[in-house]
């Protein structure tokens, strides 16, 4: 039996069974167990291809997706408690609130204390300009320019809370994307492992057809150089591994090779990712390239303006503008004379004391050139932050429009391969070894068909992972949750 493929469904296609084997018996019962061993490996994380599994095998799966799900949250949550960055914004907007109310204070009181009118001459305190004098001073701002100071503080403060935010959706869509890869490389391992076994055994037959004569030198020698080129996979995946855990445990602010258990993708990012089975997969059209049909994401539209509302760095962006706008009424106002009023009392050596009381105001002779250029330079400043908003959510819509796009191409990835690749690649290995055990096909192919399985599997992980990053991505960037 082979499979025949359309993009409607694979089916088993019944052909003539081939003539009876004309070689040895051990080699049919290898290529038995050799099928078996190579196509044992599941489709996902708690799935299987094949039967169904039974109560427990299910229970178990749900169980470990579970636990990878809480995993992960545990390892997000020590990541926001503990992550240097979050904290250093938070002593940042801590900084902020703690100038809001010096912002709005009036300047301190002036305390004056001298002589005058002290002679030079014949010093000494007989004349009767002559006083020791005590005083003290107080200016007044203008009416409405504290609390304009006051409400730009506070626009600093939302700001620097909304930085807080930013720095703890960063800090998050770092650790998934570490705990991806460290699940991948996992999983990556798993399946080099498996066909390592299937390689060695594959290595072992070849050599002994060698010794009976009936195969060829170089089949023998193309066995051990795909299970070295395993070791050499192996090899890149560990260090990809160390190197993504290295990244984790820099994010949870911990030792670089702290362990983490058994890291896997989470039970609902998988259904979110692909279905269960190929029989419900499903294509938007029948044309060439189209879209899986009944994506989990929210429409385009709605992302865009989820994130204009949503996104932090928005939100800081924003809170900077008012702030701004509050600064251009402070220069407006700057004009407007700031009131000082001082008493001073003096006290004469043999005469009568004195008291005097001062009015000051400042008088604004340079307006035009002090006063209005800080006005026009508020304004000049204020559009400018007004046209890198506007630059800000135009590239937002650019990058969420990109982010789902990832999304969407791994998950028809994903759709494929459940709904085809696999299974084509599962049914070539099949058949290939089929026709081998009856000579009617050469070693090089089987190792090919191997291969294929192999390289179809390990893709099919990482378009897994890829939609778990790019998942995380465009959550950080829209701010909020984006699945429906």
């Amino acid at each position: 039996m082979i499979f025949s493929f359309s993009l409607g469904a694979w089916h088993p296609v019944v052909r003539p069974e081939p003539e009876p084997a004309r070689r040895t018996m051990p080699r049919a019962a290898w290529c038995a167990g050799f099928i078996a061993l190579a196509t044992a490996a599941p489709l996902a994380p708690g799935r299987t291809q094949g039967p169904r599994p039974n109560a427990r095998d299910a229970a178990s799966a749900s169980v470990d997706s579970a636990r990878s799900g809480t995993a992960l949250d545990s390892l997000v949550a020590l990541a926001i408690a503990v992550n240097p960055t979050i904290h250093a914004a938070a002593a940042r907007a801590k900084a902020a609130q703690l100038r809001v109310g010096p912002a709005g204070a009036r300047p301190d009181p002036m305390l004056m204390v001298g002589i005058q009118n002290f002679p030079i001459a014949k010093p000494g305190f007989s004349d009767f300009m002559t006083m020791k004098m005590v005083g003290i001073s107080q200016t007044f701002p203008y009416p409405g320019k504290l609390s304009l100071e006051t409400r730009a503080a506070v626009d600093e403060v939302t700001a620097s809370r909304a930085a807080i935010d930013a720095a703890r959706l960063d800090v998050t869509a770092r650790v998934k994307d570490a705990y991806y890869d460290l699940a991948f490389a996992d999983r990556a391992l798993d399946i080099v492992r498996r066909n390592q076994t299937v390689l060695t055994n594959l290595a072992a037959v070849s050599q002994a057809q060698y010794s009976t004569g009936s195969g060829t030198q170089a089949d023998v020698l193309r066995a051990r150089t795909e299970t070295a080129n395993l070791g050499d996979a192996a090899s890149e995946l560990a260090e990809k591994r160390r190197a993504a855990l290295a990244q984790l445990n820099a994010l949870l602010d911990r030792p670089t090779n702290t362990s983490v258990d058994a890291p896997s993708i989470p039970a609902r990012i998988v259904k979110a990712a692909v279905a269960d089975s190929a029989s419900e997969v499903h294509f938007a059209s029948d044309a060439l390239g189209a879209r899986a049909a009944d994506s989990p994401m929210l429409p385009l539209d709605s992302l865009q303006a989820l994130a204009v509302a949503n996104n932090p760095m928005v939100q800081e962006h924003i809170a900077q503008i008012a702030a701004q706008r509050s600064r251009i009424e402070i220069a407006r106002k700057a004009h407007l004379p700031d009131i000082s009023v001082s008493l001073e009392y003096g006290q004469r050596q043999g005469f009568t004391d004195m008291v005097t009381a001062i009015i000051s105001i400042p008088v604004p002779l340079q307006k035009g050139r002090k006063q209005d250029a800080d006005v026009a330079a508020s304004e000049a400043e204020l559009a400018m932050l007004e046209a890198q908003h506007h630059e800000m959510v135009n590239a937002l819509d650019a990058d969420i429009a990109t982010e789902l796009s990832d999304v969407e191409r791994a998950r028809t990835e994903l759709a494929l391969a459940k709904r085809a690749i696999l299974p084509q690649a599962q049914a070539t290995l099949a058949s290939a070894m089929a026709s081998y055990q009856v000579g009617r096909l050469d070693f090089a192919a089987v190792m090919d068909a191997q291969a294929g399985v192999f390289n179809t599997e390990t893709a099919y992980y990482h378009s897994l992972t890829e939609f778990a990053k790019h998942l995380a991505e465009l959550e950080r960037t829209v701010g909020t949750g984006v699945l429906r």
